[in-house]
């Protein structure tokens, strides 16, 4: 079976935990999205993995999107995973596109991959980029372009006593002059190149249902304002036995969670996590990879995440990573949201063969002179490279052709 291209494992070995749940921030009055419909781009798919005789590219996934003002410039950044087919060894990357229009994408180029060092905190994931160019004017000149990123490394599970079935994720920082090369951070937490964040008691605060014994962080979303960097990412909580083991780690909690830094490298948090407001009636699960802007129109924060339900995921073609749809949430301080449950803002559509298998997690949602793109990743029958190696479980387990594809959708505001 292939691996997946993204490595949010932890979603799907984690959902089971959290469902049963309790909590959440119970009655939400819904916000009100722009009064506008999402129109795909007539030319999607945008991106479409490649096959050559070395290399097998499942990405792209995971997208962090922004517009270049100096250079009028589209620039992309994302998730993909590449095997090669003589050796059959899978390095995880993240790689970069530019476009004129938003619309055709140059032949994607790896900023960044896994560390080669096998002790490294990020040997076997580095995945989910969020990338914006430093607001610094003083910057040095190979930090014009500040990307934070989750990685992890299950080839340290066992010797952590950690369980192997997912990777326990961190955040990591790096940095690049052009946006095309990036260089990790220095020195990084404890002397580990990159790393910026981790998942701690002080982290989530008091709230939790038992005490902190370790967890993990996940698809990093920054912008900043005002002089303040804000994040909101993945996050998930559990106890741990003592003596410290594999077995025995109960959930503490699951969703999304934010924290700020002034510098981009030391952050922290005001406040319990993950964030309350935007869990639904009864759940503890609190969505995951959320995609933030804030609207100068309307000077409200806006979020766009999943968050599907056993139920619902078990509805999709493709088992793998997918999700119906995004859920909309509003906010005047980036803390308390109020999210829109009554319906999904924007939904996979079956009968569009790019994305005729479902969405992938994670949405990043760009606005530009007025309008919304929205860049989504999905699994679809169009245009796969090659159905002997492009693969996705459906809901039986069976492998069927399907191929990972960047797309997008717009609407303007009235």
């Amino acid at each position: 079976m292939i691996k997946s291209p993204i490595g949010r494992i932890l979603i799907v070995a984690l959902i089971a935990l959290v469902v049963s749940g309790c909590g959440g921030s119970g009655n939400h009055e819904s916000p009100s999205p722009p009064e506008a419909s999402w129109i795909r781009q007539a030319d999607n798919p945008l991106l479409v993995p490649e096959l050559n005789i070395s290399t097998l590219d499942f990405g792209p996934a995971d997208p962090t999107i922004l517009f270049d003002g100096e250079d009028n410039t589209w620039k992309a950044w994302f998730s993909s995973t590449l095997k090669s087919t003589s050796t059959g060894v899978e390095t995880m990357t993240i790689k970069y596109s530019e476009s004129p229009d938003g619309v055709d994408w140059s032949d994607p180029q790896v900023v960044l991959q896994v560390a080669a060092d096998a002790s490294a905190w990020d040997h076997t994931h580095t995945e989910t980029p969020s990338v914006i160019k430093n607001p610094d004017p003083s910057a040095p000149a190979g930090q014009q372009y500040i990307m934070w990123y989750a990685g992890a490394n299950t080839a340290l599970s066992a010797s952590e006593n950690r369980p192997t079935v997912f990777p326990y994720y961190q955040i990591g920082l790096a940095y690049s002059a052009d946006g095309r090369s990036f260089t990790r951070h220095l020195p990084g937490i404890d002397n580990k190149p990159g790393l910026v964040l981790v998942a701690e008691a002080d982290l989530f605060g008091t709230h939790l249902p038992g005490v902190f014994g370790d967890g993990l962080i996940a698809d990093p979303e920054v912008i900043h304002r005002h002089g303040v960097f804000h994040m909101w990412f993945s996050s998930y909580a559990e106890s741990v036995p003592d003596p410290v083991a594999p077995v025995g780690r109960l959930p503490l909690a699951f969703g999304i969670a934010h924290a700020t830094s002034a510098d981009g490298i030391n952050w922290d948090t005001a406040h319990d996590n993950p964030l309350p407001s935007l869990a639904k009636s009864g759940e503890v699960a609190a969505g995951q990879q959320p995609s933030v802007l804030f609207n100068t129109i309307s000077s409200r924060y806006e979020m766009w995440f999943s968050n599907d339900s056993a139920e619902e995921q078990a509805t999709i073609p493709c088992s793998a990573f997918s999700v119906l749809g995004f859920w909309y949430a509003e906010s005047s301080d980036g803390v308390n949201w109020t999210p829109d449950y009554s319906r999904r803002d924007l939904t996979y559509d079956p009968r569009r063969a790019y994305e005729s298998l479902g969405f992938l997690t994670g949405v990043d949602v760009v606005m530009d002179n007025g309008v919304y793109h929205a860049y989504y990743t999905s699994w679809g029958t169009d245009q796969i490279p090659d159905t002997n190696f492009y693969l996705c479980p459906d809901q039986n387990g069976t492998l069927i052709p399907a191929v990972i594809t960047l797309n997008r959708a717009t609407f303007e505001l009235p």
